[in-house]
């Protein structure tokens, strides 16, 4: 069977809920200039206080801690409400949080309703990659789901662009009220669609409702060169008969780790969540202010390195996304990994030249190792993280796996943002040495652990764990009613 096109309303409802990734992108780039707009910090006496640092800590502290919690809330409401609907929940809740932010009218107001916002939005990187994934064909799944990533650094450079504009706006509140309110509007334009959008076929499909899962599969995938669907009822047969298979087993939290297909999945998709912010890259985005500053840089042409920088992710997202179907997920991240190593080992020679000789050369050179490093991180690893930590669970327990693996993102930031400031003070560039030796690490496992899924539909990736699947295959033969030929699948325990 030839290769099928893209669904033009697939795509348009995998675009469409990647309002939910610019929304999660905006909100984090936006703090790191609002920390440095001079109105912002005169209006909560940010200048005078003698506790700053772990105020602006709170800021961001708390804001994690509100994502870990979405995310770990994730499992529980997606598997009992729908997609769906927690999606429109968690945009409410990140559009609330939004815009009382720009209206916080004290430090104690601004600092909950960022706990709020992280409530929402991390909510939202959980369900947003599970749902694309769940929706997208096996072909295309790759370049479909890795939008999320994309979008996630085009909401991260808006909000970049958009702070450093409003850096030379002469008018204090609007300064940096306007450009957190904006956080709003990507969540409430998402909260709105998202009701027009079908829900997800295979979780209608553990709810038994295989007519309604039936009927948004043909519509996913009608194709005037397939007139009898063919392929999208062959589609449906697998993913009824896997689940069939899958539902036998009750799965608890408990067993999520003790089967060892299932904790290979986890020990997987957390690896990559943490590995992946490991490599440096969050808290070079967030202290990029600090290190430009240690370089020799003024407040503006920090905040314009720091755009520039956001920029070039966007646009390695883009890349990544495009490719990802061709190069494959595990052949991406150990190229990101490893060129991030090769960044990170020329940061440390120009950073550490740079102190002892303080000439202009190092400072530029260290600044084109920091590029450097977000040009593999972008081209490989960002888009791919997502797609793989959603593709490799099955469907009756997508929502716990990625509910921790995604935890494994918001505790590196927990852990990392909070030791940054601490340790580029005490020991400056050589902090540049952890990631560098935990890198080396993590990058190990991909050789010989990580299977690769591209390509294969998401019922077909329990063959690589091990795990029994539906002799269904998406490319096989039809009887003479056209039903799928059934093939008998020996599974290994």
């Amino acid at each position: 069977m030839a290769e099928k096109k893209r669904n033009p309303y697939n795509v348009a409802i995998v675009l469409f809920v990647a309002f939910g990734s610019l929304a999660f992108g905006y909100s984090v780039g936006i703090i790191s200039t609002t920390l440095a707009q001079p109105s912002f910090i005169s209006y909560f006496q940010l200048d005078t206080r003698s506790n700053r640092a772990a105020v602006e800590g709170a800021m961001s502290g708390l804001y994690t801690a509100g994502g870990l919690v979405g995310a770990l809330s994730s499992s529980l409401l997606a598997d009992r409400f729908g997609r769906k609907r927690v999606i429109f929940g968690a945009s409410i809740v990140a559009t609330i949080g939004g815009a009382l932010q720009g209206g916080s009218v004290n430090l104690g107001m601004f600092i909950f309703v960022r706990f709020v916002s992280g409530f929402g939005v991390g909510l939202i990187l959980v369900l947003i990659p599970m749902y694309q994934t769940e929706v997208s064909p096996p072909h295309s799944r790759g370049l479909m789901v890795g939008l999320h990533g994309a979008v996630i650094t085009f909401g991260f450079a808006s909000g970049s662009w958009i702070g450093y504009g409003f850096f030379f706006v002469d008018a204090n509140g609007a300064q940096w009220r306007v450009p957190l309110v904006l956080q709003a509007v990507p969540p409430l334009v998402l909260s709105v669609g998202v009701l027009f959008l079908p829900e997800s076929p295979r979780w209608l499909i553990s709810k038994d409702r295989d007519d309604a899962a039936l009927k948004i599969v043909q519509r996913l995938h009608r194709d005037v060169d397939d007139p009898d669907n063919s392929f999208a009822y062959r589609e449906y047969t697998q993913i009824r008969q896997q689940y069939d298979i899958d539902k036998q087993n009750d799965v608890s939290w408990k067993e999520m780790f003790v089967k060892p297909s299932y904790r290979k999945r986890i020990i997987i998709g957390f690896t990559v969540m943490f590995a992946s912010q490991t490599t440096g890259t969050t808290v070079i985005s967030n202290y990029q202010g600090l290190l430009y500053g240690a370089l020799g840089f003024d407040a503006s042409k920090t905040l314009l390195l720091g755009s520039c920088w956001i920029t070039l992710a966007f646009f390695g997202n883009c890349f990544n996304a495009l490719t990802l179907d061709r190069i494959g997920r595990v052949r991406a991240l150990q190229c990101g990994w490893i060129g991030d190593i090769i960044a990170l080992i020329g940061e440390c020679v120009a950073f550490s030249n740079y102190l002892e000789t303080g000439t202009r050369a190092a400072a530029i050179a260290s600044v084109v190792f920091l590029f450097l490093h977000i040009f593999f991180f972008s081209f490989n690893v960002d888009a791919t993280s997502y797609v793989y930590v959603s593709e490799i669970f099955p469907t009756h327990i997508r929502a716990k796996g990625m509910a921790i693996s995604i935890s494994g993102y918001f505790i590196s930031l927990l852990i990392y943002l909070e030791v940054s400031p601490t340790a580029f003070g005490a020991v400056q560039w050589k902090f540049y040495l952890y990631f560098l030796c935990t890198m080396c690490i993590f990058i190990i496992p991909t050789f010989f652990y990580f299977p690769e899924t591209k390509g294969l539909s998401l019922e077909e990736i329990n063959r690589l764990f091990n795990d029994e699947v539906t002799g269904v295959h998406l490319y096989g033969d039809n009887d003479e009613k056209g039903n799928p030929v059934i093939e008998e699948e020996v599974a290994s325990s």
